[in-house]
């Protein structure tokens, strides 16, 4: 049992053709996400109080209330996807400013770009979505 859970000598993840998107996309869809899609908060914090304006903001955007959009994150949101090969492809995209030291990174299968599960934004969708 415990040789299933190895991984292979040699595995060093998937191979450069595997399809996903490039620094240049990441970065430009990452700026639609915060121009157009209300992604943020700039600095995201467990404190309850913490970027009130922020999520204010949000709120009116997403038609709740500030306290409601303060329970949403990048992290519940059915559009995140942190999973292990797409983590591997993650790696792929070098961390941005916008990246360090705010929770882990995921892809948003929405928007397409490397999101942060702290952050939120106005295309977040319960997990139970509907295609």
């Amino acid at each position: 049992m415990k040789d299933f859970l190895m991984m292979p000598k040699g595995f060093m993840g998937l191979p450069q053709e595997e399809e996903f998107i490039t620094v240049a996309e990441n970065k430009a869809n990452f700026l639609v996400a915060v121009e157009n899609w209300h992604y943020g908060p700039e600095e995201p914090s467990n404190d309850s109080k913490a970027n009130p304006e922020f999520y204010e903001s949000l709120a009116d955007a997403m038609q709740c209330d500030a306290k409601d959009a303060r329970r949403k994150h990048c992290s519940n949101c059915g559009y995140y996807d942190n999973s292990f090969m797409t983590q591997v492809r993650i790696e792929r995209i070098p961390m941005a400013g916008y990246d360090t030291g705010y929770g882990y990174r995921g892809h948003c299968e929405k928007l397409n770009f490397i999101c942060n599960d702290m952050r939120v934004c106005q295309a977040w969708e319960d997990e139970d979505y509907d295609d």
